[in-house]
């Protein structure tokens, strides 16, 4: 079952830093933002300055280049098992339906399972009462806890309002 709604219109950050990367403690060298939004420049500048490479991906958001160009930076470094470190922000909060939120759950645990990189998961948890609806023209709010996204991810832990996601042992 596909997205019923993009939450393209959902980006709508120009030049504040995401609060994940004030909370993240990254450790790799490549940094890929799953579901980064349209404006990323800023959060470029920001890891740059911090001496690692920026891999923007939304398939609403970025072009198929930008999104292509990630895509193969993580897959190479899957095959030589070289860390990332994967950003997920108020995405899995916009998805309408569960098995999109499991599925792009597995990429971020492959990803960190494979290189050993970490994972950082945040959401905007709405009214938190967990029922999702409509909030605008393509746009959807699940209302959900933190805590209820744990499911998604075997192994993980809430730390500092975010879930961490590391390589099982």
């Amino acid at each position: 079952m596909a997205q019923g709604y993009t939450s393209a219109n959902t980006s709508v950050n120009r030049s504040k830093l995401p609060a994940i990367y004030g909370r993240a403690n990254f450790s790799a060298k490549l940094i890929f933002d799953y579901g980064c939004g349209k404006y990323t420049d800023h959060i470029e500048d920001y890891i740059r300055s911090a001496r690692r490479v920026y891999l923007p991906y939304d398939p609403y958001n970025q072009s198929d280049d930008v999104n292509k160009f990630s895509v193969t930076m993580v897959i190479n470094a899957m095959h030589a098992h070289y860390p990332v470190d994967v950003v997920c922000s108020n995405v899995l909060n916009v998805i309408d339906n569960d098995e999109e939120v499991a599925r792009i759950a597995r990429h971020i645990v492959e990803i960190v399972s494979t290189t050993g990189g970490t994972g950082y998961v945040t959401v905007y948890e709405g009214d938190r009462s967990g029922s999702g609806r409509k909030t605008g023209d393509d746009q959807y709010q699940r209302n959900a806890p933190l805590r209820s996204y744990l499911k998604y991810f075997p192994n993980a832990t809430i730390r500092n309002n975010m879930i961490v996601i590391r390589k099982e042992k």
